[in-house]
């Protein structure tokens, strides 16, 4: 069982691991943020920021966006539960928290890992009383010691409050409250002084506790440490308050155990991973994505700063004969004003040309070309990017552009993967701490426009999950309407009624609901005969033949 020592023990080795790694962290955050060049250190210097790094690290994101988030289920083998109830409560759910599912991609592309976590909310909607926060590695920790996160013993997190909040929550305790100095920024003497500019005398509102929350995964302990209170020898809390309750009768019970278990009894953590890279021999450490191409990212900054630094030293020179401009003849040559005319006095034979010649500049040496190409085809190898994604033009044929839509065969297959994974996760994770919310009450919904009443029996079931977006990508919807139109021949041939290809038709193509009014409200011209004559529509065979497509000029073959 974690005990208070224990406790200590794991948040020092955590702190420790991470404090190495901060330097390498910073170098990361600012060549995302195209603060590469430190400006104080080279205030007199050309120093030029490119967004190689942004451009890298966005060009994943994008790839990697999730419309609208969401889950397919399968039932429970074993018949328990309702699968439809709980995939509608899991998609409400997944439909709002996007933004942290984008938010906790770009830390784990920029960072070695992210994790988001699920947090009780005091609401009187039971179905929103959970929120979640994108979570960065270093305040998450995990047994280092485990071959996957489901094997873990352990897993905690970290968080600072206010002390008034600190006090609200576990009582009027003594802590040794500080002003809110952020991980990234510790050891940084500027930017602390400037957090905690006057907070000392602010009050307990710019006052904060660190908390550290331990779920006890292999005792099914959950308990509240913080370095801030008696020194971290004793808990702040034992247990877990959640809230319960209907509408206004809502209140917070505690929980000595962690109220949170999957189907089959065993206790889980409401944090869910995020693992883009993984180091090789120890799985619960990830790899930035940033770093790979890091040294590139640098390479690029210097060598633009370089080029810009001979770009200003390249001006305009003249070596003149002495004795032939006067001063005031200098002074206009000086000011390049256009169309100036100067007069000089010549010797006789003596020539203008031989008077005055341009400083020669030293051509750039191609030895810096081939460098610039050869950084440029090392950051290439390393994004793994698809060419389509970076705006380049491919002879992919139309099967590998599938592939790539769908995510498969590409290094962005196996990111989205791990995005996947990460929404199943939310989904299991959320119908679990549901189960918990709706222990004594019964709410009701509608589900496609049924009414239903929904218990916690409903959620208890052994479900499947599947991640799948809702707004699926351009390139996959193009594809998907391609497929649709070729296939209305076989459709009619088997015997859809044309009122429901009518209506496909105007839901793919966002046409106007009035479309299919006429049809449902009856009798009225037919497309045909509207657009041929008698003769014409009764010789005119219905539908369109083999291998014909659908076209604005044919289409009303296929209508009703």
């Amino acid at each position: 069982m974690i005990t208070a020592k224990t406790a200590r023990a794991l948040y020092q080795a955590h702190e420790a691991y991470w404090k190495e790694r901060r330097p390498e962290l910073r170098r990361l955050r600012a060549a995302y943020m195209n603060r590469y060049w430190s400006k104080n250190e080279h205030p007199d210097t050309v120093l030029i920021e490119t967004s190689r790094a942004y451009e890298f690290v966005e060009g994943y994101v994008a790839s990697l966006f999730a419309r609208a988030p969401a889950v397919i289920m399968r039932g429970d083998l074993r018949g328990g539960g309702n699968s439809d109830k709980a995939k509608a409560l899991a998609n409400h759910f997944l439909n709002g928290i996007r933004q942290q599912l984008e938010d906790a991609t770009r830390l784990a592309l920029i960072y070695p890992c992210a994790f988001l976590k699920l947090m009780p909310d005091l609401n009187p909607d039971p179905f929103k009383r959970v929120t979640v926060a994108a979570v960065a590695p270093w305040d998450l920790l995990v047994d280092t010691d485990a071959s996957s996160w489901d094997s873990q013993k352990f897993t905690a997190h970290r968080y600072h409050i206010t002390l008034k909040e600190a006090r609200e929550k576990f009582g009027n305790r003594k802590f040794a409250s500080h002003s809110l100095v952020r991980w990234m920024e510790k050891g940084m003497d500027e930017e602390r002084g400037y957090q905690s500019r006057g907070e000392e005398e602010a009050g307990p509102m710019f006052r904060y506790v660190e908390i550290v929350e331990f779920y006890d995964l292999q005792n099914n302990r959950f308990r509240v440490w913080s370095p801030d209170y008696k020194n971290g020898d004793k808990f702040v809390w034992d247990g877990m308050k959640i809230p319960e309750g209907e509408g206004e009768n809502v209140r917070e019970v505690s929980y000595d155990a962690i109220p949170f278990a999957d189907p089959a009894g065993n206790p889980i953590s409401p944090v869910i991973p995020l693992y883009y890279s993984r180091q090789p021999d120890l799985p619960m450490r990830g790899y930035s994505a940033l770093r790979r191409v890091y040294d590139q990212v640098q390479e690029t900054n210097i060598i633009r700063s370089y080029q810009a630094g001979m770009v200003r030293r390249a001006a305009r020179q003249w070596v003149v004969e002495a004795g032939v401009f006067d001063s005031e003849a200098m002074a206009k040559l000086a000011q390049g004003v256009d169309g100036e005319f100067i007069e000089v006095d010549l010797s006789p034979g003596q020539a203008l040309a031989g008077s005055i010649i341009a400083v020669p500049h030293t051509p750039v040496p191609a030895e810096l070309q081939n460098y610039v190409l050869q950084v440029q085809e090392d950051f290439q190898r390393g994004s793994i990017l698809a060419p389509f994604t970076r705006g380049e033009s491919t002879r992919a044929t139309a099967t590998e552009i599938t592939a790539l839509a769908a995510y498969s065969s590409s290094e962005v297959g196996r990111l989205a993967r791990e995005r996947d994974s990460a929404i199943e996760r939310c989904a299991k994770i959320y119908i679990s701490m549901l189960k918990v919310y709706l222990s004594d009450i019964q709410e009701s919904v509608v589900i496609d426009g049924t009414p239903e009443v929904i218990s916690a029996a409903d959620l208890d079931g052994d479900f499947s999950y599947y991640a799948q977006d809702m707004g699926a990508t351009p390139v996959s919807e193009a594809i998907k309407k391609q497929e649709f139109f070729a296939s209305l021949p076989v459709l009619l041939q088997l015997g859809v009624p044309p009122e429901q290809l009518l209506s496909e038709i105007v839901r793919f193509l966002d046409l106007p609901q009035d479309f299919i009014s006429p049809v449902q409200g009856a009798s009225g011209p037919s497309p045909v005969s509207a657009t041929t004559t008698p003769e014409a529509a009764q010789s005119e065979p219905l539908g369109l033949g083999p291998g014909q497509v659908p076209s604005p000029q044919n289409i009303a073959r296929l209508l009703p």
